[in-house]
C-alpha cells in the first residue's frame, strides 16, 4: 500500500514512559501468571493438605512416639 501524509518527525515519537507503580505491577503481573509458579503453588497446596489430614487424624503421635522412647 502506498504510504499517505507526510513521514512523523521525532518529536512526534515521544514515548510515555512508565511510572514506578506501573512497573511494579507489571512485574508482580507477570511473577504471579508464570507457568511454574502455579505448578510450585499446587505442589505446596497438595503437602499443606495432607500434612493438615495426618495432623487431624493423629493428634496423639507425638505422645506415641515419646512413650516409645525409640528417640533418647
Amino acid at each position: 500500500m502506498p504510504m499517505r501524509g507526510e513521514l512523523p518527525n521525532l518529536k512526534a515519537r515521544s514515548y510515555a514512559r512508565l511510572s514506578a507503580a506501573e512497573i511494579a505491577w507489571s512485574r508482580i503481573w507477570t511473577t504471579v501468571t508464570h507457568p511454574d509458579l502455579r505448578v510450585i503453588v499446587a505442589f505446596c497446596t497438595i503437602g499443606y493438605l495432607i500434612a493438615i489430614n495426618l495432623i487431624i487424624r493423629f493428634p496423639d503421635f507425638g505422645d506415641t512416639v515419646a512413650a516409645l522412647a525409640i528417640f533418647p
